[in-house]
């Protein structure tokens, strides 16, 4: 894969500054879109309980997903030191 262009390291902060707001806004949007569906349909609380999981593993994969995109924009950002002598 051809090296993208640099990354600054204010935006490096950002991204990972986002995943404190990604990974809960990811579970509290998953159960209300539960409770209000329960609330329409009267399954309560089962939907709430499945939309909540749904939430979490959402949050999950976005930390997931922004750790690995920290990894790979630090690795790009550290020069390749030679091992041999």
């Amino acid at each position: 894969m051809p090296p993208g262009p640099p990354v600054a390291p204010r935006a490096r902060l950002l991204d990972l500054l986002s995943i404190g707001l990604s990974v809960p806004f990811a579970i509290a949007g998953g159960g209300l879109l539960g409770w209000l569906a329960d609330r329409w349909l009267g399954t309560s609380p089962w939907l709430f309980l499945l939309f909540l999981c749904f939430g979490i593993a959402a949050g999950i994969r976005n930390l997931i997903s922004a750790a690995g995109r920290a990894a790979v924009t630090a690795e790009e950002a550290s020069p390749d030191e030679d091992p041999s002598p």
